[in-house]
């Protein structure tokens, strides 16, 4: 695994992100966190994430949301949508936008990892 892979995490539960966020730093990945959609939008332009992982429900700005303003600057940008509940709505626009993947927050951290690589390969080739 490339030690340089930048993961933004954009998650307005904190307690989530920092938990993911230290599972990924273990595994060698540079992580960074953003607690809303507006800010991981700024975070993007300024840091070039390689991977996003992207919540559903957030307040203000839903993932759905965040994902189209992402996709107008960044249309191969590999997005990994986490969530602990969405809608059949919700998650058919955000595939119709163009998600890599769906990442329950129920499941364990390690199939995260496996989508991660599964992600850059796609990217890669």
């Amino acid at each position: 695994m490339e030690q340089k892979t930048r993961i933004l995490l954009i998650d307005d539960e904190t307690d989530y992100s920092d938990t993911m966020g230290f599972y990924l730093k273990a595994k060698g990945y540079r992580v960074r966190t953003a607690q809303s959609g507006q800010e991981g939008i700024e975070e993007i332009e300024r840091e070039k994430p390689d991977i996003v992982f992207l919540d559903f429900m957030m307040p203000i700005m839903n993932g759905a949301e965040t994902l189209k303003k992402i996709r107008e600057a960044h249309t191969d940008l590999p997005v990994i949508m986490v969530t602990s509940y969405a809608s059949e709505k919700l998650i058919d626009e955000a595939t119709g936008l163009g998600i890599t993947a769906i990442f329950p927050k129920a499941e364990d951290f390690s199939i995260a990892a496996r989508l991660i690589q599964e992600a850059l390969e796609t990217v890669r080739n």
